[in-house]
C-alpha cells in the first residue's frame, strides 16, 4: 500500500476529505490512526458513515496503524489521517514518511497558541513539529488541495519565535537578549 497523502486534521474524516482529498490522493483506502477512535465504537460508526462505500476504511491505534503499513498489507493508494503532529512524529520515526505532511486543521483549545485560523498549537505540538523537520520532512498547511500551501515552520517562527528558539529581528530592531 502506498501512502499518497499524509495528513494531520483533528476532525479526521469530514467534508473536505470526502470532496477533495480522496480524489487528490487517488486513494482507495483511508487509514485513520487515532488511539481514541480505535476504541470508541460511536466515533467509529460516525467515521464509517462519513466514508464513501467505494473507500476501504481502517480505524486503528497509532501503533497498530504503523504495524499495518509496515506489514505491506492492503493494495492501492491510501490517505493517512491523524489528529496531530505528536502522532505524525511517531510515523516519521518509524520510517513511514513523505517529503511533506499536510496540515488541515488543528482546532483552538485552552492552552494552545494561534498560528492561523485553522492552526493552533500546544507546546508539545511545536516540539513534535521541530522533530519532524529534523527528519527532513516538511509540514504544509492547506485546507484543500487547490489552496496555496504555507510552510508550518515559517508560520511558527513568525508567531512564536521564543518557543522556536529564534527571536524575530528586523534591521530596525536589535536582537532581544
Amino acid at each position: 500500500m502506498e501512502i499518497s497523502v499524509f495528513r494531520i486534521d483533528d476532525r479526521l474524516i469530514h467534508g473536505q476529505i470526502i470532496t477533495a482529498w480522496i480524489a487528490y490522493a487517488d486513494a482507495k483506502n483511508i487509514i485513520v490512526a487515532d488511539d481514541k477512535a480505535a476504541v470508541d465504537e460511536f466515533q467509529q460508526s460516525l467515521l464509517k458513515m462519513a466514508t464513501p462505500d467505494s473507500i476501504n476504511l481502517k480505524i486503528l491505534s497509532v501503533d497498530d496503524a504503523i504495524s499495518y503499513i509496515q506489514s505491506g498489507q492492503g493494495e492501492g493508494k491510501a490517505l493517512l489521517l491523524m489528529r496531530g503532529p505528536v502522532q505524525a512524529l511517531k510515523f516519521v520515526e518509524a520510517g513511514i514518511r513523505k517529503d511533506q505532511i499536510n496540515v488541515g486543521n488543528m482546532n483552538m483549545k485552552k492552552g494552545k497558541t494561534k498560528v492561523l485560523g485553522n492552526l493552533w498549537v500546544f507546546p508539545e505540538d511545536v516540539e513534535a513539529i521541530k522533530n519532524i523537520y529534523a527528519h527532513d520532512v516538511k509540514l504544509e498547511v492547506r485546507a484543500v488541495p487547490n489552496e496555496r500551501s504555507q510552510d508550518v515552520m515559517e508560520l511558527l517562527k513568525k508567531v512564536i519565535p521564543i518557543i522556536m528558539g529564534s527571536p524575530i529581528t528586523t534591521s530596525d530592531s536589535p536582537c532581544p537578549r
